[in-house]
This record gives structure tokens, C-alpha cells and sequence, in this order.
């Protein structure tokens, strides 16, 4: 089913600031004192305000002292993406392809660029488990860096479960992921091989059945990391209405999902390349992911060249 993915973001409403430009407001009167100049008469606008109001409302009810989570990024000059809004009407984005792109930025520069193009990821804090989303007018960098590499990991889990589907030898268990028993009542626990936890555990019974449980795990892991990214962030809506003469009311509605969340959309994607059966590919050169077009090996030009380059040094 289509994704609507609306943004509020425009390009030169996405700014990088030090968390430092946040102690400027009074957090319990934000409303007040925002008659400035530049780049923080800007932070300090309405529209602003009632978007930071947002975020402190919802944090607050998701998060414990959310305040004080503000003030460590002041204290630590945390970067921050800080959205400036200056009006409200959303932006529809394709977002067919997004998570391969998500999962190939490395550079902050990289991060500033797709953020002006899609905007801000709409999470108050980063999650293993269930995905805090809300309205956010500022995001740490490191909450951007987390998602990343969570996301690059799942692709890496699709990439190796396509490779044992075509019997490939290959152990998704000790290259990707690791495991281990719970002392206390004997099931089976999970954690990615480079650190992070896994939301996903099992009674030792209950997957003995499958003859590959290397691949069961897998699947399983897959579908609850994406489904537990998609929990809170989509809803049922229509894109158009379209008349029907053989229609009781004489019209049908054309469903389709939609989302106001970056990170949803981002999920989504994952989601639905189970459905679509998309080839995933990592470069042999960085390693980022791209959907896989014919016998190509590298996610672009550069890496290409600078594979060739490094061959032909190393034949010297």
C-alpha cells in the first residue's frame, strides 16, 4: 500500500547549532522574551515556540524529567538539527528507496542534507524498543547517528536472510547477531554483534520445530525491529475519491498509509521491502546500501573510481 509522507520542514528551516543557542529560553515561560535578532530572533518566532511547547508537552509525557535531558545537552554544547519554522504547510516527499539512502549517510554533512530534504525525524528520545515519537523543533545529532546504524543493521539481517534463502552458507547468528541463554528462566536472549540490544527473546521450545533456526531467528528479529518502528507512526488515510456508479454511496475511497514522521516513513520503507521483494545491495568499496540495479557493485561513481584506483596500486 502507497505511504502519504508529509512534511511541515523546508530546506533553509534545517539549521546545525550547539545545544548551547537552547539556554537562551526559559523552559517554564517559553512564550516570552523573543524579540531578537539573526539566527536566534528566529529560534525565538511563534511558530517556534509552539512547536518547542510540543515537544516539551509530549517528552514530558514519554520521558522521565525530560528537562534535565535538555539541560545535559546545553551542559555537554551537544550539535543539534534545530527546525526554524516559519510557516506550516505541509510538503508531500516521495519516500520510495528512503531507507537505503537513510542508511548510507555518514557524514554530518550528509545528515544536514537529507534532513533539509525530508526534515527531522520526529523522536524524543532514541529507542531499541518502542520509537517515542512527537513534534520536534530540535534533534542531538547523536539521535540521527543512532537510527542510522540501527537501520543499516536491519538491512544487513535482510541482506543475509535473502543469502540463506538461496542457500548460501552463511550464520546469521555469529556474524551478525549474538546469543545467549537467560540464567533465570532459560530463554533465549539476543544483542547485535558490534553492541545494542535486541528487543526479541524466546522460550527455548518454542522454535525447535523449524529445521533452520538460524533463519527463523532471523525473520523474526526483522519483523519486530520494523514493526516495533512503525508502532505509533502510521494511519489509515485516503489520497483520492473516485466515483463509482457501482458503489452504494456512488464514490470508493483509494486507501493508502500515511505518516508525519521521517523516522515512520523510514520504517515503512523496510517494511515493505519484504512485500515488493527488493535485491539489497552493500558497495564494495564503503559498504553503504543501495537497492541492487543488474551486476552493479558500487552505490556510485566515486567508489567505483576509487576501487579501480586502489587495484591498480595494488598491481604495482
Amino acid at each position: 500500500m502507497d505511504l502519504l509522507f508529509n512534511t511541515i520542514h523546508l530546506p533553509e528551516q534545517i539549521k546545525l547549532s550547539k545545544a548551547s543557542i537552547l539556554s537562551e529560553m526559559n523552559l517554564e515561560s517559553i512564550l516570552s522574551n523573543h524579540e531578537r535578532k539573526g539566527i536566534r530572533g528566529e529560534l525565538f518566532n511563534s511558530e517556534f515556540k509552539k512547536f518547542y511547547g510540543f515537544q516539551l508537552s509530549k517528552g514530558r509525557g514519554v520521558i522521565e524529567n525530560y528537562e534535565f535531558f535538555i539541560k545535559q545537552l546545553i551542559a555537554g554544547d551537544i550539535p543539534c538539527l534545530f527546525f526554524l519554522p516559519q510557516e506550516s504547510l505541509p510538503v508531500r516527499k516521495e519516500t520510495k528507496g528512503i531507507a537505503t539512502r537513510f542508511a548510507s549517510l555518514k557524514t554530518d554533512k550528509d545528515i544536514i542534507n537529507f534532513a533539509k530534504e525530508y526534515g527531522l525525524l520526529g523522536v524524543l528520545s532514541p529507542s531499541f524498543k518502542n520509537t517515542d515519537y512527537g513534534v520536534t523543533v530540535f534533534e542531538p545529532l547523536y539521535f540521527w547517528e543512532f537510527y542510522i546504524k540501527e537501520v543499516k543493521r536491519i538491512l544487513k539481517l535482510y541482506k543475509m536472510l535473502e543469502k540463506k534463502r538461496r542457500n548460501q552458507d552463511i550464520d546469521i547468528i555469529g556474524e551478525l547477531i549474538d546469543y545467549k541463554e537467560n540464567k533465570e528462566d532459560g530463554s533465549a536472549i539476543f544483542k547485535w554483534n558490534d553492541g545494542g540490544s535486541i528487543p526479541f527473546s524466546h522460550d527455548e521450545e518454542e522454535l525447535d520445530d523449524y529445521e533452520d533456526y538460524d533463519q527463523v531467528v532471523g525473520v523474526n528479529i526483522f519483523t519486530t525491529l520494523v514493526r516495533n518502528g512503525l508502532k505509533n507512526a502510521i494511519n489509515v488515510d485516503f489520497s483520492d475519491v473516485v466515483e463509482a456508479k457501482d458503489s452504494r454511496m456512488g464514490f470508493r475511497i483509494k486507501e493508502v498509509y500515511s505518516t508525519n514522521y521521517l523516522l515512520g516513513a523510514i520504517y515503512y520503507d523496510l517494511w515493505q521491502l519484504i512485500n515488493e521483494d527488493v535485491e539489497i545491495k552493500f558497495c564494495d568499496h564503503c559498504g553503504r546500501p543501495f537497492k541492487k540495479f543488474g551486476k552493479k557493485r558500487f552505490c556510485g561513481t566515486s567508489c567505483r573510481v576509487m576501487s579501480w584506483t586502489e587495484d591498480q596500486e595494488g598491481e604495482k
